[in-house]
């Protein structure tokens, strides 16, 4: 897209965001876009766990440390300009990190009759679930998370089924459920979602290991993953450790969750070099565009990052719609994809 293309999104994104609303391209066509809300809620109905409400402020030592470290950072890693706090950070309450913020979309993704939606959402992932791994992991709503009760159904949160249902497209295309003793890495982690799920419902897991180049992102998996007592498995990796971790723990799978859609083109190389030099033969996307693998510029520019992949021999292996029945696809309103990759032979 040329720099005049681009400034005139620009403008179009200044005006709406006027209404509280924010424009987010889709492709690399001027003309293609969608607009939603520009700031989400959370449910206020629970209280925070007890002592959290003193941890989960914004100038509590260890982020102010962590802010501090990551600025001073001469990092290929580092994000673009989309995770700067005047602009996405402003999208999160830190004490309710798991509403629908900037990390998941719970309810601004649904639209209209969210709880229909959750439900049979939930009825797809329930149909899925032959090793009972929501029998293992649960939703409680802490942190501000939406969730909804059924009758015959979990209680369900987007935090939830999406977690169990990334776990067996892995499972079917990789096997994770029967594999030992492996190393997971997530790059993007967020506040540590899947490595919660994948701690609790994967118990031939040996290691999963959390990496963000955001330093809220780093701290609230430190305090959400602690909480929840899986820090025996789940690491959460400074940004500075990242290179000699992955070098020394060589992992087996990395996963990339709406992540590498909100970066410039040169830091998700760095990834995937890194990647390649640390000898990760699997590698799970989730882009934000379906199955669209575009990079976010700081102009706001959309680049395919498919040759990136190509580049360090990453190679597709399965791909598919994250809920393949196309009825409950088109009722639910979700048109995300899963892609998994695998690393050629050199």
């Amino acid at each position: 897209m040329s720099h005049n293309s681009s400034r005139v999104f620009l403008a179009i994104r200044y005006f709406v965001g006027l209404f509280g609303l924010t424009l987010t391209r889709t492709s690399p066509k001027l003309t293609s876009y969608r607009i939603h809300s520009g700031k989400g809620r959370h449910d206020e109905s629970r209280p925070l766990p007890a002592g959290m409400a003193e941890v989960l402020d914004d100038r509590h030592p260890d982020l102010v440390e962590l802010r501090t470290r990551y600025s001073s950072l001469d990092s290929p890693f580092k994000p673009g300009s989309f995770w700067r706090r005047s602009r996405r950070l402003r999208d999160l309450n830190l004490a309710y990190f798991r509403g629908d913020n900037a990390y998941v979309w719970q309810l601004r993704q649904l639209g209209d009759n969210a709880r229909l939606k959750f439900f049979l959402f939930a009825r797809y992932v329930s149909a899925l679930d032959t090793h009972k791994l929501l029998e293992r992991t649960s939703e409680d709503g802490a942190f501000g998370c939406w969730s909804f009760d059924f009758h015959a159904l979990p209680t369900s949160s987007r935090d939830l089924l999406d977690s169990i249902n990334e776990m067996y497209f892995l499972d079917r295309h990789w096997g994770l459920l029967s594999r030992m003793d492996f190393t997971v890495v997530d790059i993007g982690a967020g506040y540590g979602r899947l490595a919660h799920r994948m701690v609790e419902s994967v118990p031939d897991l040996k290691r999963y290991l959390c990496v963000d180049a955001i330093p809220e992102s780093t701290f609230l998996s430190e305090q959400y993953l602690r909480y929840r007592a899986v820090d025996h498995k789940a690491t959460v990796l400074r940004l500075d450790e990242v290179a000699d971790r992955l070098a020394a723990e060589r992992p087996d799978l990395a996963v990339n969750i709406h992540s590498f859609s909100e970066m410039p083109a040169a830091v998700i190389e760095a990834w995937i070099a890194l990647l390649a030099r640390s000898g990760v033969p699997a590698l799970m996307i989730v882009p934000n565009e379906g199955d669209q693998l575009l990079s976010l510029e700081d102009d706001y520019v959309r680049l395919d990052f498919g040759p990136v992949l190509e580049r360090h021999g990453y190679v597709l292996a399965a791909r598919e719609p994250t809920i393949t029945d196309p009825d409950v696809r088109e009722l639910v309103g979700v048109g995300d994809w899963f892609m998994l990759y695998r690393r050629a032979t050199p």
